[in-house]
């Protein structure tokens, strides 16, 4: 009889799971994020200079809707120097209105900065309409282009690369810039730092970029006790979180939104946020 009741127990546990889990994984997981907290250039003593940076990255904004909405108000409480946008901000073209909307939430004074990921190729979105978006809420789209932040006199050169599906390139990126020891690159996809050329490396030795924002990988969007079955191509052997290559620190953010399965298991969304000390 006891184990009649437990092959029970166990049968109804086995139900429940497979009840609740599409549950949590459709309707639930995609519509959390959480903040993750880090700190760049952690030598140097806390009593300097820093600048806080938030990171949005694969949005992949189908609608305007409260998820989006509840990021934005988060992204004005934590109160950042800047912004930057790490690429797949929408799904599809005709989504650009409702990213305007997102845009238009955000601190108008904030210093915003964005690059391009695969699905605003993939979608056909209209880049010249999109940059004039951005230039709208005080964002600006680099496309292998470099740009010195300044506040006071903290300062900090950031870097965009185009995604991987277009022609990422460094070296344009930096031609005609002075170097800052403070230097911070955004690129979509983390696998670019596996591709760069014999130029490209020589440059970073000159310009010596601390870190290297990316996503692209939404951490696996599944993800089983850290276990990932799939990745996006592009992605090399990156999931989530800090890598250190050859060349430079890369960060690889989980994301906010999802692509093709409209799924989350293991992998919640985030928002980065980044205290950088300046050197």
């Amino acid at each position: 009889m006891r184990k009649i009741k437990k092959k029970r127990y166990i049968l109804l546990f086995i139900i429940t799971v497979l009840v609740l889990l599409p549950i949590y994984a459709f309707s639930i997981e995609p519509n959390l994020f959480v903040v993750t907290h880090h700190r760049l250039n952690p030598e140097i003593p806390s009593n300097h200079d820093s600048l806080k940076i938030v990171q949005i990255s694969d949005l992949h904004l189908k609608k305007f809707n409260d998820h989006a909405q509840r990021i934005a108000e988060q992204v004005n409480k934590l109160q950042p120097d800047i912004v930057v946008f790490t690429g797949d901000s929408v799904d599809k073209a005709e989504q650009v209105d409702g990213y305007d909307r997102f845009l238009s939430l955000l601190d108008r004074q904030t210093a915003k900065y964005a690059i391009l990921g695969n699905w605003e190729y993939k979608a056909r979105v209209n880049l010249e309409l999109l940059t004039k978006i951005y230039a709208t809420y005080n964002c600006r789209l680099l496309v292998n282009e470099s740009v010195l932040y300044k506040q006071g006199d903290r300062k900090l050169l950031i870097t965009g690369i185009d995604d991987l599906v277009s022609k990422p390139n460094l070296t344009k990126s930096l031609q005609n810039i002075n170097p800052n020891p403070n230097h911070l690159l955004l690129a979509h996809s983390p696998a670019y730092a596996d591709t760069f050329s014999t130029d490209e490396l020589r440059m970073l030795a000159e310009y010596k970029p601390q870190y290297m924002l990316t996503g692209h990988t939404h951490g696996g969007q599944l993800s089983f006790f850290g276990f990932v079955p799939i990745l996006p191509p592009r992605s090399g052997n990156y999931v989530s979180g800090w890598y250190q290559t050859n060349s430079i620190s890369v960060y690889v953010s989980r994301g906010l939104g999802v692509s093709i399965l409209p799924m989350r298991i293991g992998s919640v969304p985030e928002i980065g946020y980044f205290e950088l000390f300046l050197k």
